[in-house]
């Protein structure tokens, strides 16, 4: 008869567990358990001896799991997630009572557009919670999907997985940024007067790494969008167009005040629209997680100021 692996498990080495497999170091694993590094080295020799598997082995830049440890994470996640709500769930929403740590990935513009100020404010209600808020990469929708990151926010990307919720937040207009002293004086430009200047974009992991939208707009017209400068970084992008004749394409917008070096132009377009959905993503077993429902809230209240100040 197989071992009940059950029956004689403390359930607090399971957490212990999920933990060291989404950290991948003992380090970090007990300073989010708030215990000592020999506490959980402990445990996890406790974990070894209970599944008889190594779960993980050292390497030069942490630790890896075991493909045994690899699927039994894979189980256990769903499991612990529903024994979380099921828990939570009995207690009112009190952000101050917030303990742990979050992960939020913004898309660049919105990093360097509302990261410091969403920190801030999850900061002030909830000043014990630990926050990370990180750009946008190409496995940010694994980590949305395995529960490794909060949510997401980022122009909408279509075909992603059926079991991720993609929340559309509002809607954002693009805009170009140029130097103030640029040759280029109008308030709105189209494609025709655009086609001269060469362009700094940003690179927005799983949306326009191959090719950026300003390439595919001007397809539309018969031109040919000179792409000089790419960057994930917007501040890194600012400064190039600080400097250059590069037009910088966004969405809604980066300043929240007239800025002294930049100006915002208007775009207008004929066959193409102006406006882009800016969309959190977060799994679907989180669709009435409080926790979820207050950042994301959070999130629309700082893009809506900052898209109401920009417009006024």
């Amino acid at each position: 008869m197989a071992k009940d692996l059950y029956a004689n498990l403390d359930l607090n080495l399971l957490r212990t567990f999920i933990i060291i497999a989404q950290e991948q170091n003992l380090r970090k694993a007990s300073e989010r358990l708030f215990v000592t590094q020999p506490a959980v080295s402990h445990a996890l020799q406790r974990l070894r001896n209970h599944f008889d598997d190594q779960l993980f082995i050292k390497t030069k830049h942490g630790l890896t799991a075991t493909p045994y440890a690899e699927d039994l994470y894979q189980h256990l996640m769903p499991a612990m997630d529903s024994l979380s709500k099921a828990l939570n769930n009995t207690q009112e929403f009190t952000p101050a009572e917030l303990d742990g740590k979050i992960r939020i990935a913004l898309a660049p513009q919105f990093l360097a557009s509302i990261g410091s100020e969403l920190f801030l404010k999850i900061h002030q209600a909830a000043p014990q919670l630990r926050v990370e808020i990180i750009n946008w990469s190409t496995t940010t929708l694994t980590d949305i999907h395995q529960g490794e990151t909060l949510l997401g926010i980022n122009y909408d990307i279509e075909n992603t997985s059926k079991e991720l919720v993609r929340k559309e937040l509002m809607k954002g207009e693009a805009l170009v940024f140029i130097r103030k002293d640029h040759p280029f004086s109008g308030q709105v430009i189209t494609p025709k007067d655009a086609v001269q200047y060469g362009f700094a974009c940003l690179i927005i992991p799983d949306r326009t790494e191959q090719m950026t939208d300003v390439e595919k707009i001007f397809a539309l017209y018969g031109l040919t969008a000179n792409i000089c400068f790419r960057s994930t970084s917007a501040q890194t992008v600012l400064e190039v167009v600080k400097e250059t004749d590069m037009l910088f394409p966004c969405v809604s917008d980066l300043f929240s005040y007239s800025h002294p070096d930049f100006r915002r132009i208007s775009v207008k377009l004929e066959h193409y629209t102006t406006q882009y959905e800016l969309v959190a993503f977060y799994p679907n077993k989180n669709n009435k997680d409080p926790l979820t429902l207050w950042v994301m809230g959070l999130v629309s209240e700082l893009l809506t100021q900052r898209n109401s100040a920009a417009a006024s």
